[in-house]
């Protein structure tokens, strides 16, 4: 029953953005909706500092709806485990997000973002494992360049619980990021624009899993994007330095790759 709520919850929180955006005029362009379809592979799965696969790789695959070009999204993200022991954590997340730019052409140029996820786990035992989580993001975009491209600061703020009282120990994620991109020349002729997009990021764990509340791990890392025919082909190396034993004794070193399409559907009939 508490997995049938959670999944519940979801559809009552999309039902309620489709409400939301139905009584908002909107042109004919306007009445799309995009399609994100993501394929990924990843040498280790890392979540909030956890090796959730003990050094295990995992495929990823996802699908996003963009609904209506209004900043509302809805995703369904899963991670399955590339080893046979490690069926259990198999994981489907839910998510609904809402996302919008302030000031864009000022100083303090703001994105912002909320969502609520829910994180379940089929093969488990739901009540022990499926847990949700509501978080804010925020990014300042409109920061001076230094050399090509701005330095861009984040802020992730998010609440985690779990779904019945035998669940995960509930508590806050405070997570402080980094990026910049550079521009690069395009290694695919057809390729219009390249840049490498090099990230760092430190979490604070205030009690969520039961973890002592502090810093948990940093985390840097470097990617880039290869566009052809529409699809889009996104390595990354990621490196994770350790400081809480209790969720993660070891440093990590990771890799991957996401292959993507995205499509419209609607509009004018």
């Amino acid at each position: 029953m508490r997995k049938i709520w959670g999944i519940t919850s979801v559809a009552l929180c999309l039902w309620s953005c489709l409400a939301i955006v139905a009584v908002q005029p909107a042109s004919a362009e306007d009445r799309n909706v995009g399609i994100g379809l993501d394929m990924a592979y990843v040498s280790k799965y890392m979540w909030r500092g956890y090796d959730v696969y003990d050094d295990h790789g995992a495929f990823q695959p996802s699908i996003t709806f963009d609904l209506f070009q209004t900043g509302l999204s809805a995703n369904v993200w899963a991670s399955y485990a590339l080893e046979s022991s490690f069926e259990e954590l198999d994981e489907i997340d839910y998510t609904i997000a809402y996302e919008r730019s302030f000031f864009e052409d000022e100083l303090y140029a703001l994105d912002f973002g909320i969502n609520y996820i829910f994180y379940d786990f089929p093969n488990a035992n739901s009540d022990l494992s499926d847990s949700q989580e509501v978080g804010m993001s925020f990014a300042l975009t409109g920061l001076p360049e230094i050399g090509p491209s701005p330095i861009v600061p984040s802020y992730y703020v998010a609440y985690l619980w779990a779904m019945s009282s035998g669940g995960p120990e509930d508590g806050y994620y405070h997570i402080f990021g980094l990026s910049y991109d550079l521009p690069v020349p395009a290694l695919i002729p057809d390729q219009e624009e390249q840049c490498l997009a090099f990230s760092a990021d430190l979490t604070y764990n205030d009690g969520a899993f039961g973890v002592d509340s502090d810093f948990t791990h940093a985390t840097i890392g470097v990617g880039t994007d290869f566009e052809y025919q529409g699809f889009t082909l996104s390595p990354f190396l990621n490196y994770q330095f350790s400081f809480e034993d209790a969720v993660n004794d070891e440093d990590d070193f990771y890799a991957g790759f996401t292959v993507s399409y995205a499509f419209s559907i609607g509009g004018d009939a």
